[in-house]
């Protein structure tokens, strides 16, 4: 008799009956498929193999192949759904639905393949807890399957202190190239910079033929200041299957970084004709657009890129991000002194999807301030606060660095410095303005110590238009060319 699995199960009820069901019949150390569809089975393993090289798009291809070879394979379903959010294919909506069937599907199938279902379905509604329960049942059962243990582990460890999991993990599995990767990433996150590039290069040592090590190391080289040593990792990793277009970003980051912007927009030009699908080749063009802003001097070519941002994201109907883009033109043309141009992007912006996305009031706060329109800035601010009062992130970053900047303009910089103070001095924007409020407070040292922190952190993100133009509003303060 079938029956579908209630999805509303607690960890400990489901975990009860999937041990009534292991005492019977289950004796395998690692995952044994019960499809009995050779090429769903195929497209599966190669698609668990993407997703541990850290490929979600590649990976979510596959898993789509699996399931349309075999459509009752619910682990290869919910596989689906995950890797196809990471990869820009899915809505979480959509990948809601599929999970839910996915996990139906595998309580007709083996307890490795529900447990690992109801697994990922936990994790990607963000239940860490119940997660981490289901994946260390998976690794008691399947001690042979390192994916399902180093899971457990990341449901398990203390997520204040990775560090000692991930070191006795990898003393137990130390050929397993994927943990280095987690492992590199948190050692510089904890300012072990020489360790974060020695776990990053390791991966590389032992799993050369996959394009995200490469593009790993590449990135840690580049924080790191190492830049023709990241440019070639970035480059192998493009030229390494499955095809890796995000790698042409990373090499567009370092030559923005070195002051070569036409070879920069080469790259990106590059990534667009890899896309994976329409989103992938929308966020490359927005980042196109942040070359421009961040070389300065090119607001005409920044404004024409903008409009095309805006085009194509209306023809993909994702009118936030056309919103987005159309209000971006609005601080260029205050810029410039066309206060017109600059009310009219920020009307058009509007227009194109009421209520409008909180970065609009972000863009429409800036192009007033540098417009010194006092009024109109407070007010576009005030409804900034007010859409992002449940969005921690955006309230110590953006809405400060706007703050900020409005009180600085104002004749205000001790009360720009006393609020900046208090948000995420880590954020690029905030850091720019709490250069810029000591400079107006005659602080020189000061200013040019934050200055400092801006110009010599080498994470950049093309796409991120505060940080981009924070960083040549920095560069600009300490006379140098953006």
């Amino acid at each position: 008799m079938r029956m579908r699995l209630t999805y509303f199960l607690s960890a400990a009820a489901l975990l009860v009956c999937l041990t009534s069901r292991a005492a019977k019949s289950q004796t395998d150390t690692a995952l044994k498929l019960t499809t009995m569809v050779p090429q769903a089975a195929s497209e599966f393993k190669t698609g668990v193999i993407d997703w541990e090289n850290f490929s979600p798009e590649a990976s979510a291809s596959h898993f789509a192949a699996a399931i349309k070879a075999d459509p009752n394979f619910g682990l290869a379903r919910v596989m689906y759904a995950v890797t196809g959010v990471f990869g820009g294919f899915l809505t979480r909506e959509q990948a809601t639905a599929e999970i839910d069937r996915g996990v139906a599907d595998a309580a007709r199938a083996s307890t490795n393949e529900l447990l690992l279902a109801a697994a990922y379905r936990e994790a990607f509604h963000n239940h860490p807890r119940v997660s981490g329960e289901l994946f260390t049942a998976a690794a008691h059962l399947m001690p042979a399957d390192r994916m399902a243990v180093g899971n457990a582990l990341a449901g398990t460890g203390d997520p204040n202190d990775p560090v000692p999991t991930l070191r006795d993990f990898i003393a137990k599995h130390p050929d397993y190239s994927p943990m280095y990767n987690v492992y590199a990433y948190t050692l510089w996150a904890r300012g072990d910079h020489p360790g974060a590039v020695a776990a990053a290069k390791k991966q590389v040592d032992l799993n050369p033929n996959a394009p995200n090590p490469h593009d790993t190391y590449a990135e840690i080289l580049q924080w790191n200041g190492n830049f023709p040593e990241a440019t070639a990792e970035y480059l192998r990793a493009t030229t390494t299957p499955p095809r890796f277009p995000s790698a042409f970003s990373g090499a567009a980051e370092v030559a923005v970084l070195q002051g070569h912007y036409d070879q920069a927009r080469t790259y990106l030009n590059q990534a667009i004709t890899q896309a994976w699908h329409p989103g992938q080749k929308l966020f490359f063009m927005t980042e196109i657009a942040g070359t421009y802003a961040l070389q300065g001097d090119q607001g005409d070519a920044l404004r024409k890129q903008l409009d095309a941002v805006a085009t194509e994201a209306k023809a993909q109907n994702d009118l936030e991000s056309a919103a987005i883009a159309t209000a971006r033109k609005a601080p260029s043309y205050a810029d410039a002194g066309n206060v017109a141009a600059a009310h009219k992007a920020i009307a058009d912006a509007k227009a194109i999807k009421s209520p409008e996305p909180w970065q609009v009031n972000y863009y429409a706060t800036m192009a007033h301030a540098l417009l010194k329109h006092w009024a109109p800035a407070n007010q576009e601010l005030a409804t900034l606060k007010q859409k992002t009062a449940s969005d921690t992130v955006a309230t110590r970053t953006l809405v400060a660095a706007a703050e900020g900047y409005l009180a600085t303009q104002q004749g205000r910089p001790a009360d720009a410095l006393k609020m900046l103070m208090a948000a995420d001095t880590t954020s690029i924007p905030v850091m720019n303005r709490i250069a810029e409020a000591h400079a107006a407070l005659g602080h020189t040292a000061e200013a040019n110590a934050w200055y400092g922190k801006v110009n010599s952190n080498y994470a950049l993100a093309l796409s991120d238009f505060p940080s981009v133009n924070a960083r040549r509003r920095a560069r600009i303060a300490v006379g140098r060319k953006p």
